[in-house]
């Protein structure tokens, strides 16, 4: 099972850490015949080095997280004029090869975004407003219909997007 990065999850290291030392040492003192110090000290010190294993992997998923986080943000950002003038222009006719180009971008960024959720490297509250941010793109009735004949394929990474029944035209995203 992949356990998903939740970025507010440091504030919890102190704590185990606390919580291992103060098992180990009930231990030493329940257990212990001699009360040996050395014992104690190398206990705490095994509870030290996991406390920091586990902390310093949080932090490298943070760092994976914010390079994926910047990077995707930067496509969007490539994306974002065009996407809007689609989703502010006609909700019937047929897509420009330019608009289906920018739209299968848009597609292929969605589904890695989602695939990178999936893998435990994005936090539920990123997805979460990434998803939403997606619904007024997948509601509008061209893209839509390119979405439903090229996601056939089932090149998207198991990627459904959302299927909501807002208008077309609504305020900008992101």
């Amino acid at each position: 099972m992949i356990l998903p990065l939740k970025l507010h999850n440091k504030r919890w290291y102190p704590f185990i850490f606390l919580a291992g030392s103060a098992a180990v040492i009930t231990a030493w003192l329940y257990f212990s015949t001699g009360h040996r110090p050395e014992l104690l000290f190398s206990s705490v010190g095994a509870v030290a080095g996991l406390t920091y294993f586990l902390y310093r992997q949080h932090l490298d998923e943070t760092r994976l997280f914010k390079e994926l986080f910047v990077e995707f943000n930067a496509r969007y950002a490539v994306l974002n004029d065009g996407l809007n003038k689609i989703l502010f222009g006609p909700t019937e006719g047929l897509l420009t090869p330019d608009e289906r180009d920018r739209l299968f971008s848009y597609f292929n960024l969605c589904a890695e975004e989602y695939f990178f959720y999936q893998a435990g490297y994005f936090d539920q509250q990123v997805w979460a407003s990434w998803y939403r941010g997606m619904t007024p793109f997948f509601s509008h009735p061209r893209i839509r219909a390119l979405w439903d004949q090229d996601s056939k394929s089932d090149s998207y990474y198991g990627f459904q997007p959302p299927k909501s029944s807002l208008p077309a035209r609504t305020e900008r995203i992101r």
